[in-house]
């Protein structure tokens, strides 16, 4: 993937690392880093414990998961452990390019699997505070304005954001948004 981002992003600078301690210790030298791609089994761990060390440290940085392995589970607990997105190793090079520009630009990039509609996944409901911010991006609002009307800080709202197009299986706000307007018009408050 290095190799395929060089070759094919002009501008595009990659670094990489062969653990979690050598990726810390590139983080910690270059505050720079837009974005962290993670395999998600990385030899000696857990399989979400690299992410969480890195959500610890950092974390206003977006961290992309990257996997052969589909279990809706573990990518939901990604999710809501503020993973940035959950990408298939099998994902075409369009796919790849789409995901890297969709988390860049502070989106969430789900796989279809994810999207699925499936009797082994729970239909969940949002939080008091996840409709607010639902209601308040369907009215159109920006992250900082979302922030700003609900008082609170713009990484909270990225993190609602991230659990909220999960919950609803989009991959984008506007596809958010007008999944919202379904979900928030038939939610009782």
């Amino acid at each position: 993937m290095a190799q395929l981002l060089r070759t094919q992003r002009e501008g595009c600078e990659v670094s990489e690392a062969d653990s979690l301690p050598a990726a810390q210790v590139l983080l910690a030298r270059r505050p720079d880093v837009a974005l962290v791609v993670l395999d998600v089994h990385l030899p000696g761990l857990a399989p979400l414990q690299a992410l969480q060390q890195l959500r610890a440290e950092w974390p206003l940085l977006p961290v992309l998961l990257m996997s052969a392995d589909s279990d809706p589970l573990l990518a939901m607990r990604a999710l809501d452990g503020g993973a940035a997105g959950w990408l298939p190793k099998s994902a075409d090079v369009g796919v790849l390019f789409g995901a890297l520009e969709l988390v860049l630009a502070g989106g969430c990039y789900l796989p279809p699997f994810l999207l699925q509609r499936s009797t082994d996944l729970p239909d969940e409901a949002l939080t008091q505070r996840q409709a607010e911010v639902l209601a308040e991006l369907v009215k159109g609002r920006s992250n900082k304005e979302i922030a700003r009307e609900l008082g609170m800080g713009e990484p909270t709202v990225k993190g609602h954001l991230v659990t909220i197009f999960r919950i609803l299986r989009v991959r984008n706000r506007a596809e958010a948004a007008l999944a919202g307007q379904a979900r928030l018009a038939s939610m009782r408050f």
